[in-house]
């Protein structure tokens, strides 16, 4: 598949211009080395079914951005992303927030080894890809209550998202959890896991991510108590 530079870099700057986002043309430039070396190695690594240069714009770049307009960070961070993939959406906001320390978590050791060389290739400090399971790493005390902040886009009911998600956040921590249409059933649904989890529903965001059509959420989760080891999932 040939693919034009200046016409993904032309269409992501829209993008991002849409979102009303500040960036640079390094960043440009970084977006577009991770999404050819994205398109290479997903021949070996099967990462992902959407690798049209249009749809991983839209799809993947912008739908992992729109996150920062949530934000107000004043000090640097630590992140958390569950189920990252491919990268999404930690990778892509370590590019917009160097500053801040990002892990990304994935039980695929394939999709760790891509993002480990997609580290290096662009030479990011201050990020890491973990090959685990969440509910394994949730139980040692270095990683447990020790992050700011907590995102995934993973595709799981916000049940589980949320005993995934909340041991990992300090006290006064968010996380930031996508959702589709459903998102009012499965937050009825959870509202028992809440409050066993020491957590509350701070905001619900409908996302308007350009070009996308799918409705998109954003379940931002804030832990107000500690979450006791007992309740720390186990999924087989």
């Amino acid at each position: 598949m040939k693919i034009n530079k200046e016409k993904f870099i032309s269409q992501l700057e829209k993008g991002i211009k849409d979102l009303d986002i500040s960036y640079s043309n390094e960043q440009l430039q970084q977006l577009w080395e991770y999404y050819l070396f994205f398109i290479e190695e997903n021949k070996k690594y099967n990462l992902s079914t959407i690798t049209e240069p249009e749809e991983v714009i839209k799809k993947h770049f912008l739908d992992s951005l729109v996150i920062l307009n949530q934000l107000n960070i004043d000090q640097r961070k630590r992140w958390l992303d569950i189920g990252t993939g491919a990268g999404f959406p930690g990778m892509v906001l370590k590019l917009f927030l160097p500053g801040d320390s990002f892990y990304l978590l994935d039980s695929s050791s394939k999709k760790v080894n891509f993002l480990n060389q997609l580290i290096y290739k662009l030479g990011l400090s201050g990020i890491d890809a973990t090959h685990g399971r969440a509910e394994d790493l949730a139980k040692i005390s270095e990683w447990r209550g020790s992050f700011d902040f907590v995102c995934s886009r993973a595709v799981a009911s916000l049940n589980v998202l949320l005993e995934y998600a909340v041991p990992f956040l300090k006290i006064g921590g968010l996380a930031y959890l996508y959702k589709g249409p459903e998102y009012k059933t499965e937050i009825e649904e959870a509202k028992n896991a809440l409050d066993i989890l020491g957590a509350k529903i701070k905001k619900t965001i409908e996302l308007d991510v350009p070009g996308l059509e799918a409705e998109r959420y954003l379940i931002i989760v804030e832990k107000n108590n500690t979450t006791l080891q007992l309740f720390i999932m186990q999924h087989p």
